[in-house]
C-alpha cells in the first residue's frame, strides 16, 4: 500500500507541473547539478563513508535541502544582478526556485524509499 501511495504523489506532483507550465520548464541541468552533487558533496563531508547506509543517506536528504537553500540564494543574487536584462532574469528565477523544489522533492523520495526498506 506504501508503494502505491508514493506512486500517486509521484503521479500528482508530475500531473500539477506539467498542468502549471509544462514539465519540461521544470527542467534546469545548473539546478540539478547544484543541488545533487552540492548535496554528495555535503553527505561526504558529515563522513557517509562510514555511517550506516540509512544514516548516510538521510546526510544525503539532508544535503539536497541545504543545497536548494542555498541555491535560491545564489538565483537571488543573479537576479539582483540583472534586473536591467530582463533576458538574464529567466536562468536567475530558475536557479532561485527549482532548487529548493529539486531539494525537498529528492529528499521526499529518497526517505520514502529508505523507510520502505
Amino acid at each position: 500500500m506504501r508503494v502505491a501511495g508514493f506512486l500517486v504523489c509521484i503521479a500528482i506532483m508530475i500531473w500539477i507541473m506539467d498542468m502549471a507550465a509544462g514539465i519540461s520548464v521544470f527542467i534546469d541541468l545548473i539546478a540539478l547539478a547544484l543541488v545533487f552533487v552540492g548535496g554528495l558533496g555535503y553527505a561526504l563531508a558529515k563522513g557517509a563513508a562510514t555511517q550506516s547506509r540509512p544514516e548516510a543517506l538521510v546526510h544525503l536528504g539532508n544535503g539536497w535541502v541545504y543545497w536548494g537553500w542555498l541555491g535560491l540564494l545564489v538565483g537571488c543574487v543573479g537576479i539582483a544582478a540583472h534586473l536591467e536584462e530582463l533576458s538574464q532574469l529567466g536562468p536567475a528565477l530558475s536557479i532561485a526556485f527549482l532548487t529548493v523544489l529539486y531539494g525537498y522533492f529528492g529528499k521526499w523520495i529518497l526517505l520514502s524509499i529508505v523507510e520502505d526498506a
